[in-house]
């Protein structure tokens, strides 16, 4: 199984509007680190580190990025991102469609299972497998890569 650097937005991704965390987060989390995939967090307003440590996560964290909001693979270097994302949990879809990965909605009902699909979807890509019919799961824009790593 291939190690992925997973890339997970904050707003409206992992933290609601009304500050809540989106269901399942931290065994979502645990479950992705168990498979030995790597977990960054970063955001377009900036270093959220408070926000993961306040949600008791920063532990399953390896760092921490500024994510470029245009340009997105250009801007990588010089946002100081010293990681290619391999897939990317943005309720924004032009980030997603870059990158590629799942494109989460940016409101969570109660019962929201959307990290549930997330990490299935991050197991069959590590696995190599196809994304599958989902509407939500983007492959990558197909770019080299601009972070050496």
């Amino acid at each position: 199984m291939r190690k992925l650097n997973i890339f997970f937005d904050v707003d409206n991704t992992l933290l609601m509007w009304d500050g809540s965390l989106r269901n399942h987060t931290r065994d979502v989390f645990q479950r992705i680190l168990d498979q030995g995939h790597l977990i960054y967090i970063w955001s377009g307003v900036g270093i959220r580190r408070w926000e993961m440590e306040v949600n008791k996560l920063d532990h399953y964290v390896t760092d921490y990025f500024i994510k470029p909001l245009y340009d997105h693979r250009a801007r990588l270097p010089k946002l100081g991102v010293t990681v290619e994302p391999d897939f990317v949990i943005d309720d924004h879809r032009s980030v997603v469609e870059v990158f590629g990965g799942y494109h989460i909605p940016d409101i969570a009902t109660p019962d929201d299972e959307e990290l549930l699909r997330v990490a299935e979807a991050i197991e069959a890509r590590a696995r190599g497998e196809p994304d599958g019919e989902s509407p939500r799961l983007i492959p990558s824009d197909g770019q080299p890569p601009t972070v050496q790593g």
